[in-house]
């Protein structure tokens, strides 16, 4: 079993020493995002390495986790899969923002310690769906009204007569 992922960390200590942090953490424990889901059980699992090299520090990790949010069509909980990949640029001023390579985004550290579980939140705030709904019809109204559309363009073909002419 994943051990559980530690709330805050030394950022810039930990990309100097080039650590590898793997772990989970209970979605009931993420504030903000419990308000936007339908249910908020579950675990987010996440594996975050912090490194040196190339010139800059650097975090960059993925996390994964199942949401459940509620469906804008039909108001019932639905899973919503996540795994999303990120990378930061660790700097200490907004000037060094610049120097990162376009495919980092910049993390401004301020402080001895950051919270780690706040950045993997903001990454699953992110991959939320504006509006979210189950891929298939999610309601009978819907289904109803999408075998109507289908009938009706059945029968506004111009070739839906020769149908009924077809000799077996």
């Amino acid at each position: 079993m994943p051990k559980q992922l530690p709330e805050t960390v030394d950022f810039l200590k930990q990309a100097e020493r080039n650590v590898r942090l793997e772990g989970v953490w209970p979605l009931a424990g993420l504030e903000r995002l419990s308000e936007v889901l339908g249910d908020n059980s579950g675990e987010l699992y996440a594996k975050v390495s912090f490194s040196s090299g190339a010139g800059y520090l650097c975090m960059q990790g993925s996390i994964d986790a199942v949401l459940v949010l509620n469906c804008q069509r039909c108001l019932e909980p639905m899973q919503h899969e996540v795994s999303e990949r990120f990378k930061f640029g660790l700097i200490t001023n907004e000037d060094e923002a610049d120097e990162l390579p376009t495919d980092t985004e910049p993390y401004l550290v301020e402080g001895e310690e950051q919270s780690l579980i706040d950045v993997l939140e903001d990454e699953l705030l992110l991959s939320i769906p504006i509006a979210a709904m189950h891929q298939e019809e999610c309601s009978e109204y819907l289904r109803q009204l999408n075998e109507k559309r289908r009938v009706e363009r059945e029968k506004s073909n111009p070739f839906a007569v020769l149908k009924d002419l077809k000799l077996d």
